[in-house]
């Protein structure tokens, strides 16, 4: 088993070691050369810097309603945070408008709280909780969505909370059949440290693996650069773990096969709308002992397609 300790902060709480208005390492600032600056001119026209809420302090949130006792209670105090910081940063994906939206420096909307079960148990009671008392769940592992899947869509419900699965962090490998059952809140550098501490790899590689998370590979059906080789994350999955308010659910861990029909497959890029995917059972590979990357650049798209 992989230690389960954090490199940043504790294990506890939701993560802040990104930007909150944007994508990467805050401490990392990288700065468009002259010649970019200009292909964007001639592209778009003059450039305006978009005006940023510069402190979170300054950002225009709604008021949290108030979480439900028996909510609170299902995880412990300790683990509920409704401050504005992460209230902010689990309020909105990674897309394109989200980040237009972001720099604005309003929301329309934001979960009334952020939840950080323990466990896999604690998750399951949580859940129970919620669906008693009208709470409506959204599943958060990473924050890398673009496609609105961490949008806190409240409906008519009494409140909604953010539930993070950053304690979730288990590695358990199977030596013998070359797989490894991962927690959903690992992210993708901290699963390939695990693996590669044995001398093995997942090789998914998406281009949110640096923030992305094992759960949330799952949950959409993950595609990266380097599926050609080592194939989606759909293809990786032998077995998925479930925990929904209609049931909990474990598929069997068995090997891709023809027959049919596969609840595998309907949890896999359910993005988060059946439950909550707790850890997912992967195909591991032996790492490679050399990497090598190579880009090549075409003249056109037309000329590209001939290569």
């Amino acid at each position: 088993r992989w230690p389960h300790k954090s490199p940043r902060g504790s294990l506890m709480e939701p993560r802040r070691d990104s930007n909150w208005w944007g994508w990467g390492d805050p401490m990392r600032r990288t700065e468009l050369d002259a010649t970019a600056l200009a292909v964007l001119r001639d592209r778009i026209g003059e450039l305006e810097p978009w005006p940023l809420a510069a402190r979170i302090d300054d950002f225009d949130l709604p008021a949290a309603r108030p979480l439900p006792p028996a909510v609170v209670e299902a995880v412990g105090a300790a683990a509920v945070f409704d401050g504005k910081e992460d209230r902010l940063r689990h309020a909105v994906g990674r897309g394109y408008v989200d980040l237009a939206r972001l720099r604005s420096g309003h929301l329309d909307d934001a979960p009334d709280a952020v939840l950080v079960p323990a466990d896999a148990a604690a998750v399951g009671r949580l859940i129970d909780a919620c669906a008693a008392n009208d709470v409506a769940v959204v599943p958060f592992g990473g924050g890398t969505s673009v496609v609105g899947g961490v949008e806190p869509l409240r409906g008519p419900h009494a409140a909604l909370i953010s539930l993070d699965l950053a304690a979730l962090r288990e590695v358990r490998v199977d030596d013998t059949s070359l797989t490894a059952r991962l927690g959903a809140g690992l992210r993708g550098p901290e699963s390939e440290a695990a693996l590669g501490a044995q001398g093995l790899t997942l090789g998914h590689f998406p281009q949110s693996f640096e923030y992305a998370t094992i759960g949330g590979f799952a949950a959409t059906r993950s595609a990266g650069q380097a599926s050609s080789g080592y194939g989606r994350f759909d293809a990786l999955v032998s077995s998925v773990r479930l925990l929904a308010p209609a049931g909990n659910l474990r598929t069997l861990e068995t090997p891709h096969t023809a027959a049919g029909p596969a609840l595998r497959e309907v949890v896999i890029g359910s993005e988060g709308t059946l439950g909550v995917i707790t850890d997912v059972t992967v195909r591991v590979r032996p790492a490679p002992p050399q990497r090598r990357y190579e880009a090549w650049m075409a003249e056109s798209f037309e000329a590209g397609t001939e290569i």
